[in-house]
C-alpha cells in the first residue's frame, strides 16, 4: 500500500525544518561534549613556562692594583679585592708559640716577635691562632660560616675569599689561655685583650675591626685580630681611634 501525501509542498518544508533542527542539535551535543571533554584533560597538557625576570649579575668587587699587592698597608676588606692566586712571596713560619703552626709576611712576624716579647716581660702570656690563609681555604672557611649562621651573618664574622686579610700574610689572630684558645669578644676583658689594645701600635699592629665601626670596616668586632701596617701608622691610627679605611681616606 502507497502512502500519498496531501500536500507534499508542506510536507517538504517540514522535512527540511526537521534536518536543520537535527543538525543544530548534534552541532550543539559535539560542541558541549568537547568543553567538557577539555575541562578533562587541561590539567594534563604542559602549561607554558612562565618567564624568570632576569637577575643583573652582582659586580665583581675591584681587585686591588697588581703593583700594590707587596704594600704593608695594602687594604683588603669587600670591595678590594685580592687575586684567587695571590700567595705573599716572602711568608715564613711564625716562630711563637700558638694553637697551631702559623704563617706571616717576614717584615710581619718580626714585629709579631717583638710584641709578644714585650708582652711576655709584662707578665701576659699570647698565643697566635691563625695567621696567613690561602684563597681557597678561605673560601671553605666562608662556606662552613655560611651553613652554620646564614650568609648575612656569615658576612659580618668572616670574609669572603679574596677579601680576607688573612691572604695578606699581614694579620695574626691572638688569643690566651682564659678563652680556651678560642675567639671570642670577650677576649677584649681579659688581661691579654686590654694588653693588645693599649700596645699593640707599639710594634705596627692595630686591632683592623674596632667597635662600633662596623658600618666602615663591614665587619663586626674583632678585639683578637691584629693587622700590621708599620708602626708610625698604628701609633696614629690608635691615637686617633681609626679605622685603617678612615686613615687611608677610603670608606666609601
Amino acid at each position: 500500500m502507497s502512502l500519498k501525501i496531501k500536500n507534499p509542498k508542506r510536507f517538504l518544508i517540514s522535512l527540511i525544518v526537521t534536518l536543520l533542527l537535527l543538525l543544530f542539535v548534534i552541532v550543539g551535543f559535539f560542541t558541549v561534549m568537547g568543553k567538557i571533554i577539555g575541562l578533562f584533560t587541561k590539567k594534563d597538557e604542559p602549561q607554558a613556562a612562565t618567564p624568570t625576570p632576569s637577575v643583573s649579575p652582582t659586580p665583581a668587587a675591584p681587585t686591588v692594583d697588581p703593583s700594590n699587592l707587596g704594600d704593608i698597608q695594602i687594604l683588603v676588606n669587600k670591595t678590594h679585592e685580592l687575586p684567587s692566586d695571590y700567595e705573599p712571596s716572602d711568608l715564613v713560619t711564625v716562630p711563637l708559640r700558638g694553637s697551631r703552626e702559623t704563617q706571616l709576611r717576614q717584615q710581619a712576624s718580626d714585629a709579631l716577635v717583638k710584641l709578644f716579647e714585650a708582652a711576655d716581660s709584662d707578665g701576659v702570656t699570647l698565643y697566635c691562632a691563625s695567621g696567613y690563609r690561602s684563597y681557597s681555604t678561605q673560601e671553605d672557611l666562608f662556606a662552613e660560616n655560611v651553613a652554620a649562621y646564614g650568609e648575612e651573618q656569615a658576612n659580618l664574622v668572616s670574609a669572603k675569599p679574596g677579601q680576607s686579610e688573612h691572604q695578606t700574610g699581614l694579620c695574626m689572630d691572638v688569643t690566651c689561655e682564659a678563652m680556651g684558645m678560642d675567639l671570642q669578644e670577650s677576649f677584649a676583658d681579659t688581661t691579654e685583650g686590654q694588653w693588645i689594645a693599649d700596645n699593640a701600635q707599639n710594634y705596627g699592629f692595630i686591632i683592623r675591626f674596632p667597635e662600633g665601626k662596623t658600618d666602615i670596616t663591614g665587619y663586626s668586632y674583632e678585639p683578637w685580630h691584629i693587622r700590621y701596617v708599620g708602626v708610625d701608622a698604628a701609633k696614629e691610627i690608635h691615637r686617633k681611634n681609626e679605622t685603617f679605611e678612615e686613615y687611608l681616606g677610603q670608606t666609601n
